[in-house]
């Protein structure tokens, strides 16, 4: 592994290796010591200051080879993935375990899916703060070991209390390392990159949810309820295993002095055993309310409270809806729940990833070569529209829905792929926009974003099939796809006046983690 994790990335072709002028008026460039000490700037393949500018140290994760990168970014996707599979392979059994502990479909998802949901988005905000002193590893570690024993003793609880017990401690910990996952992207990639590595994990972040029922209906069916916890225990088990030898840290601090002072460089089993060399940060009090603070940024919370509607009714509604709808009208068993809750959705985030994170790199590269390499954030938002999306698949659904006694079930299948795609598309332009607007502050947008998500989305569960039965399905889900199109348009006025609000003074970036 040493031949491969801390060589230097070749970063520029060899005429493009460094160029010298005063680069002040470049808002968008994140300085580092050895580019203000020396007034170098290292250049992309295209010729464009690299933002943000590595160190000259090979344990830079910046400066780690490809091949590392990408091992790191696949380990943090896998685990950003495995925590809402965990929660979401018993969605197709809510029938059955809602006959086991005498108690409806409906009420088995408000206590055991709301629970999760609610914990994982809370947790984040008390753990997160210990990722951007003690670093990254330590959280992936321990959330992935506590997510693995909370599962495994789900699935072997055989009272109702203690499950729901589990799912507390299950969405903290599960919740933590998806929480960190964008911060991660960011320690490691460039803003030129990032979009392409941000899609991969925001792709395996959505899709939690969605592999899961493919083999909850058929364990469920076949095996039983319990099996649903302590086979994702199992894995996730496993998965702590490999990445205990195989996940380094990627927390590095840029202090003002890095450069000049006496520095042992991490080896690579430095950044296996906890050990952070020149880091001297410090956990305060504040820091458990940094990520509120990022609240005051346009920029962080209108892309927050959108995405919130695109998850929520993109993917979580139909997971909370599905397995009491499909039953009741389509008389689905168990198994044919979890294809049509799995197989839709995961093809249509599939495509919609292709259309996502390499396109955001293009036009936020191309705007780059016609702006005198002014890299600008709201480029990305070019990529938005497809978003658009998620409204239509909705419609078909509620549509389908309503028709069920005329329509087939491949009506909603085909709402849902549709919707899968946009959401992907919204997911991964989100993710790479705010993050390119605040990098030292990924890990508090990351967090809100993960918090905003899951609140909402815990809340849909109380009021969707309620709201169905009252007024139609088709005229429900009209209406939340409504909400969904509505919170697009601040979207979309960013693209147009973000810039311009993010130079007012009550917008100036905040100076916390600008180490990092």
């Amino acid at each position: 592994m040493d031949n491969i994790s801390l060589d230097t990335e070749k970063v520029g072709q060899s005429q493009h290796d460094t160029v010298t002028g005063d680069n002040s008026d470049k808002g968008e460039l994140e300085r580092t010591p050895s580019q203000s000490k020396n007034n170098v700037a290292r250049l992309d393949h295209s010729g464009l200051p690299l933002v943000p500018q590595p160190t000259s140290h090979k344990d830079d994760p910046l400066n780690w080879s490809p091949r590392l990168k990408l091992l790191v970014t696949l380990q943090i996707s896998w685990l950003a993935m495995l925590g809402p599979m965990g929660s979401a392979v018993v969605n197709p059994a809510f029938v059955t375990m809602g006959k086991v502990f005498h108690k409806t479909p409906q009420a088995i998802s408000y206590a055991e899916l709301t629970v999760y949901i609610v914990f994982a988005g809370v947790g984040p905000l008390v753990i997160v703060p210990f990722a951007n002193v003690y670093g990254r590893r330590p959280i992936y570690l321990l959330g992935n070991l506590i997510a693995a024993v909370t599962n495994l003793a789900a699935g072997y609880a055989n009272t109702w209390n203690g499950i729901i017990i589990t799912r507390v401690f299950n969405g903290i910990a599960a919740g933590s390392t998806v929480a960190i996952g964008a911060a991660t992207i960011c320690d490691l990639y460039f803003q030129h990159e990032r979009g392409l590595y941000m899609g991969i994990y925001t792709f395996f972040l959505t899709n939690g949810p969605h592999i899961a029922p493919l083999i909850g209906g058929f364990v469920a069916q076949y095996v039983g309820w319990q099996a649903c916890f302590y086979i994702p225990g199992y894995i996730q088990l496993g998965t702590f295993v490999l990445t205990l030898f195989v996940l380094p840290e990627t927390l590095y601090s840029r202090g003002d002095n890095s450069e000049a002072m006496p520095y042992r460089e991490r080896s690579y089993l430095d950044l296996l055993t906890f050990r952070h060399g020149h880091t001297t940060r410090g956990l305060h009090g504040r820091d458990f309310t940094r990520p509120f603070e990022m609240l005051r940024y346009v920029a962080v919370v209108v892309p927050a409270i959108y995405y919130m509607t695109c998850f929520g009714y993109g993917t979580v509604m139909f997971a909370l809806t599905g397995s009491k709808l499909f039953a009741e009208f389509y008389h689905f068993e168990n198994w044919q729940t979890g294809l049509l809750l799995s197989i839709p959705l995961t093809i249509g985030c599939l495509i919609g990833e292709f259309s996502a994170g390499w396109v955001t790199d293009w036009a936020a590269n191309r705007y780059a070569k016609t702006h005198g390499g002014e890299r600008l954030p709201e480029a990305r938002l070019n990529v938005i529209w497809g978003a658009l999306l998620i409204p239509v698949g909705v419609i078909i659904e509620g549509v389908c829905l309503s028709h069920h006694k005329t329509v087939g079930w491949i009506g909603s299948a085909f709402g849902m792929g549709i919707a899968g795609l946009g959401l992907q598309i919204a997911t991964t332009v989100l993710y790479a926009y705010a993050t390119d607007c605040y990098k030292p502050q990924s890990a508090e947008i990351s967090t809100m974003f993960n918090t905003f998500r899951q609140v909402f989305s815990c809340l849909i569960s109380f009021y969707a099939i309620p709201l169905g039965d009252k007024i139609e399905y088709q005229y429900a889900w009209l209406t939340f796809a409504l909400i969904n199109l509505v919170l697009l348009l601040p979207v979309v006025m960013l693209r147009i006046y973000g810039p311009k609000l993010r130079s007012l003074s009550w917008q100036r970036p905040p100076t916390f983690h600008n180490d990092i």
